[in-house]
């Protein structure tokens, strides 16, 4: 009966003995699952911090190429304007014109209103800078003659500048180049489409149209 009870008690704790590490097993799986979950959960958390990271990292660069591709855009399709060049017409026929230039070398381009109406502006090519002197001789004071009124206008002068005109006080006039005679015109005296006459000194350019 003795071997008997102590058989079963050895039973017992073998069975129990089976049961702890069964449970230990349990617990062994149950931790080795809880840490690969928080693995693979911060695993994911990672992936998906790295991508919203970077998303806000590159929000503002995508901005930045998208203004600057909107505003090249905007640049190859604008342009600025850009002012014509407008040649005035002539003041005098062609005839008139090749006599001028053979005679006093000097090619005559425009005379055309300027200053609202008050002031004539006339222009000129050099071609002959020895032909062309009397037009910038300081002795000379060039002036329009009005034929309907027998006016006389002169080249203004200004306090800090002088006469409104070139002159070879420099001796520096040179040849193909534009130089100008401004000449004033009180109370818008002279019209458009009206003739004058340039004086410069002894030498006369008749019927001078004015654009």
């Amino acid at each position: 009966m003795r071997n008997t009870s102590i058989s079963n008690n050895s039973l017992e704790s073998f069975d129990e003995l089976d049961a702890v590490k069964m449970e230990m097993a349990r617990d062994r799986r149950a931790v080795i699952l809880v840490v690969m979950l928080s693995f693979l959960c911060g695993l994911t958390f990672g992936i998906l911090s790295s991508s919203v990271f970077a998303d806000e990292v590159n929000k503002p660069m995508m901005k930045d190429q998208a203004a600057e591709e909107v505003k090249t855009k905007s640049e190859a399709k604008w342009k600025p304007p850009v002012a014509q060049p407008v040649k005035a017409p002539s003041p005098i026929d062609s005839e008139q014109s090749k006599k001028i230039m053979e005679e006093r070398g000097v090619e005559i381009l425009s005379l055309q209103m300027t200053a609202a109406g008050y002031m004539m502006d006339f222009r000129f090519r050099v071609l002959d800078v020895d032909k062309a002197k009397i037009f910038f001789d300081q002795k000379v004071k060039p002036y329009l003659h009005v034929s309907k009124s027998n006016a006389k206008l002169p080249v203004p002068m200004a306090a800090k500048v002088g006469a409104f005109r070139a002159t070879d006080r420099g001796k520096n006039i040179k040849p193909n180049k534009i130089y100008y005679i401004v000449f004033g015109n009180p109370d818008a005296h002279v019209k458009r489409g009206e003739k004058v006459t340039l004086v410069l000194g002894d030498y006369k350019i008749e019927d001078m149209m004015v654009n």
